[in-house]
């Protein structure tokens, strides 16, 4: 439900400022990110009994997103590396109160520096690391 729903993003989302709902299955969405980008996107399918959300896109961006949601009843699984993220974000000296809540669920920080990274801002709501190849299943950008 919360997916098929783009007035109710900026809610929950925080990449999601603003929603403007131009008709019962279109919504003009703008999302920020490291390279912001201002999409229209028109629900196709919203098949709730398989878990199954098809929404075209256009704007910055042109494409189909399609996006799969099943309920295992478990709870979600967080990978190594998305746990050796978390726990560099906690372990950072100059947290912020919400990112210093991962230091007691994820405690194995990497034991490599980053190779980038962009602090946190509250003006845009998120920050970003990136790990070279040596920081194992943490390598990539977060």
């Amino acid at each position: 439900a919360l997916l098929a729903d783009p007035a109710g993003y900026p809610r929950w989302w925080p990449a999601v400022p603003r929603v403007r709902r131009l008709g019962p299955d279109r919504a003009a969405v703008r999302l920020r990110g490291f390279v912001p980008v201002h999409l229209t996107m028109e629900r196709l399918i919203d098949d709730r009994a398989r878990g199954l959300l098809v929404a075209h896109l256009s704007g910055d961006l042109t494409g189909t997103v399609r996006v799969t949601v099943h309920d295992d009843g478990a709870p979600a699984e967080v990978g190594d590396g998305a746990r050796a993220v978390l726990a560099w974000f906690g372990a950072d000296p100059d947290v912020n109160p919400t990112a210093a809540a991962l230091r007691e669920p994820f405690t194995a920080v990497p034991a490599v520096d980053p190779a980038a990274q962009v602090a946190f801002s509250s003006a845009r709501r998120w920050s970003a690391v990136a790990f070279g190849p040596e920081a194992g299943a943490a390598a990539g950008t977060w």
